[in-house]
């Protein structure tokens, strides 16, 4: 069984017939099983896994070449954690999705699946190996080739703000001076916090998808530790 295609098995029910005490029943547990699976494909033997936060720059570099097609959805059809992974299947994109190859990479390193409720238009995948070679995480961030971020409402598509320039120089400046917090808990007071989805743009093919919160008492965000952010910030997010 593959490694990376299960995060957590969790057992919803056990029941054991004829268990009170001098029942004398041998049976075992009845046990049903849920999996929370990782957003996979399977394709010609190679495991690809989704990319959260890496979004394609620019949609014309995907292609219109195909490299395969999902055969199977996963997720709510098997319970089974024995269950072997086979080629096509796929943990959430429906059967008849297109794989398509993306402008620059071989199909043994990135694929990706028509999706208009993702930023970009597209859910990314990378093949095992060449996954973890990629650069996921804020620190990573070359802040000196960033050309513009665009700035979104959680589950948006659309980006209300995009900064470029001294705006961009500014935000960035904001983030990387912010305060880095172990004890940091937001304040859920006037309930759930506002989220925000910032992406930085480069001259590479993917970009970079981070998460920002405002629990209307602080802006933060989570480059490893969560950092609190200056309240200046604020004035970024609301549309020019």
């Amino acid at each position: 069984m593959g490694k990376r295609f299960m995060l957590l098995l969790t057992v919803l029910a056990a029941v054991m017939a004829g268990c009170s005490p001098g029942s004398g029943s041998n049976k075992g547990p009845a046990v049903r099983s849920s999996i929370d699976w990782v957003d996979f494909v399977k394709l010609d033997g190679r495991m690809y896994t989704g990319l959260y936060n890496r979004v394609i720059r620019d949609p014309e570099l995907v292609t219109n070449r195909v490299a395969g097609e999902v055969k199977f959805r996963v997720a709510d059809s098997v319970t089974d954690p024995s269950y072997r992974i086979r080629n096509g299947d796929a943990a959430y994109l429906a059967p008849g999705t297109p794989l398509y190859r993306v402008e620059g990479f071989g199909p043994d390193e990135l694929i990706a699946a028509r999706d208009e409720s993702r930023i970009g238009g597209y859910r990314i995948y990378a093949e095992d190996s060449f996954f973890r070679t990629i650069l996921r995480h804020y620190p990573d961030i070359p802040k000196d080739r960033v050309e513009r971020i665009e700035l979104f409402e959680a589950g948006a598509v659309r980006a209300f703000r995009t900064l470029t320039g001294e705006e961009k120089d500014r935000f960035i400046e904001l983030l990387d001076g912010g305060e880095d917090r172990h004890d940091f808990f937001p304040d859920l007071t006037n309930g759930d916090p506002v989220y925000y989805t910032m992406v930085f743009y480069t001259d590479e093919t993917l970009g970079y998808s981070h998460y920002m919160e405002d629990d209307g008492t602080t802006v933060y965000f989570h480059p490893d530790l969560t950092r609190v952010v200056d309240d200046e910030i604020r004035k970024f997010l609301s549309a020019n």
